[in-house]
């Protein structure tokens, strides 16, 4: 009996070639056949691999998290760097590509329903990882004690996360507003005799 996980260079180019199928033509009217040709396999060879494409979806949404979580670890555990530059870089990695996906094509927001109705369970364990590594971060800086604790501002900072995403129209106005949250935050968590 076959394997039924990919190889690692397999599964990448099927879950790139998903990520791309979804972005084109929607998470709907994409086939299990535009997944299989754009990553050079046969149908019957994708559904070695995967049942569906909500199986597939649910895959991606996996990997999409892994690969935030280790891109967060790596920025929030480098040298000490002003706060509003590492949250921004931590904005940015939270992302991923994704958001590119959600506000440049017209798909995006059949891709966001499809992340709540196939992957929510997994989006949710994804950024409850995301708000506590934040709040890890947070509780290593001098802190003032009028802002909470490092839990209460990491929920903060992903509640407003939430709300930029959710009202922003395009991606340069959602990085403009990332831009402003982490500077706000990162001016009030930047060392100093007025945060001892």
């Amino acid at each position: 009996m076959a394997d039924p996980s990919p190889p690692k260079d397999r599964q990448d180019a099927i879950l790139n070639a998903a990520f791309h199928a979804f972005a084109t033509y929607g998470f709907r009217r994409t086939t299990m056949d535009d997944i299989a040709c754009a990553a050079g396999l046969s149908r019957t060879a994708l559904y070695l691999h995967f049942r569906n494409k909500e199986d597939l979806f649910r895959h991606m949404t996996r990997t999409f998290f892994a690969e935030v979580n280790d891109a967060l670890e790596r920025i929030l555990s480098a040298p000490d760097a002003d706060p509003s530059v590492t949250l921004a870089a931590a904005f940015r990695a939270k992302d991923g590509k994704f958001m590119e996906v959600v506000l440049g094509t017209p798909h995006g927001p059949e891709l966001m329903d499809a992340g709540f109705s196939i992957a929510g369970d997994i989006a949710t364990e994804g950024e409850a990882r995301v708000q506590a590594q934040l709040a890890a971060w947070i509780a290593r800086r001098p802190t003032p004690p009028d802002l909470g604790t490092p839990d209460q501002i990491a929920e903060t900072l992903m509640a407003a996360l939430k709300g930029i995403k959710a009202t922003s129209k395009t991606l340069s106005d959602y990085r403009a507003a990332q831009g402003r949250l982490a500077a706000v935050f990162g001016r009030a968590l930047r060392p100093g005799p007025e945060n001892s």
